[in-house]
């Protein structure tokens, strides 16, 4: 095999040295006109009006082009470290502990694992295969994929056992804590230590009258569409828990999507909008708007991506064994860092503190925990 054990400390200290410059969490790193062309123009006077930028206490309002430059489009450890601990989920019910009793701990003769449910199971198969080897590794028990075609069908499947670990959506994820006995563990980030994305309410950097969230009560705001997480989901939830309220203190309107969103407001037809910070810095990057000319004025906390678990009552050895093969292993030269944007590393997580930001959108929404509710 050609992964290796991986030293964390040793990844720890070279991200903290990446952030230390302003490299770590770029996925896409702008070329060379594209920096030089951020030095240029009307934003070069009216950047020296801006704070200098600290990733880990950032303040805002902030040109885009330095949040995309710095990388926090994504998140990052320290930006895991940094989040206020929660004893307790916010919302639902807290990760199951494994059972003092012995006789209510299951030892499978077959460790099954899945990923997130997609049209082609082979795919993520093949894939990942290197850390199922690894899986068996440590645990001494055979490893099989369990190809799953819904969400729904992963929750149950872990909640009938038949599903001892698996990588679950952002979405789902509470979802198997509450039904499922699945205890999130992990997160897949990349050797520089990025991972998810975030939500910005960006407006155009000349917009005097919009420096923070609350400035854009009675302003032109651009949603994406009803049904989206990060585009309409998430700022009702988050902005309302900052005393902003989405329909009350602003009219909502729907500009069809996270790009038609910022092209909008880049032509001024609207105020601002909350966007996906990894979805405008693609169209940054495709040179669709001028960064240099927009800026956001609140950034919310990473968003986790998909949340990797075990079902809360296999033995203490099974579960050491399968974190031991997350969280121990480079996988950095592997189909799996090739597939995943680079990311061929597992950090630890604690689920109430990670996904407290998921946990305040589903509670907003009055989300029931019920096998037909789920979705992503």
């Amino acid at each position: 095999m050609s992964n290796q054990p991986l030293d964390r400390r040793s990844v720890l200290k070279t991200s903290a040295a990446a952030l230390a410059v302003g490299a770590a969490g770029c996925t896409e790193q702008n070329n060379n006109e594209e920096d030089e062309s951020s030095s240029g123009g009307n934003s070069s006077s009216s950047s020296n009006n801006y704070a200098e930028f600290d990733p880990a206490n950032p303040e805002f309002p902030q040109l885009m082009n330095t949040l995309i430059d710095a990388g926090f489009q994504t998140g990052s450890l320290e930006d895991l470290e940094n989040m206020e601990n929660r004893d307790e989920p916010r919302y639902g019910e807290p990760v199951q502990e494994t059972p003092d009793d012995e006789s209510e701990l299951i030892d499978p003769d077959r460790i099954a694992f899945a990923m997130t449910p997609t049209e082609d199971p082979a795919v993520y198969r093949d894939t990942m295969q290197p850390l199922m080897d690894n899986i068996s590794e440590e645990t001494g028990k055979d490893v099989e994929y369990f190809p799953l075609n819904s969400y729904a069908s992963q929750v149950e499947a872990m909640r009938s056992e038949r599903l001892h670990v698996a990588g679950f959506s952002t979405g789902p994820t509470p979802f198997a804590v509450n039904l499922a006995g699945a205890v999130p563990f992990s997160l897949q980030v990349s050797q520089e230590g990025d991972f998810g994305y975030r939500l910005w309410l960006a407006t155009q950097a000349d917009n005097d009258s919009i420096n923070s969230l609350e400035d854009i009560s009675g302003k032109r705001i651009a949603h994406a569409e009803p049904s989206s997480n990060s585009g309409n989901l998430a700022p009702r939830a988050l902005f309302s828990n900052q005393g902003v309220t989405p329909g009350e203190d602003y009219e909502v309107s729907y500009s069809g999507g996270h790009e038609q969103g910022i092209l909008g407001v880049a032509n001024g037809d609207y105020d601002a909008a909350p966007v996906c910070s990894t979805c405008v810095t693609r169209v940054a990057e495709a040179d669709n708007i001028d960064p240099t000319n927009l800026k956001v004025v609140w950034a919310s906390n990473p968003f986790p991506t998909t949340s990797f678990c075990y079902r809360y009552n296999l033995t203490p050895e099974i579960q050491d064994g399968i974190r031991s093969a997350f969280i121990d292993y480079d996988y950095s030269d592997t189909r799996i860092a090739e597939v995943f944007g680079g990311r061929g590393t597992w950090t630890e997580i604690d689920y109430a503190t990670v996904y407290d930001v998921i946990l305040q959108i589903q509670e907003n929404n009055d989300i029931s925990y019920q096998i037909d509710n789920v979705g992503e």
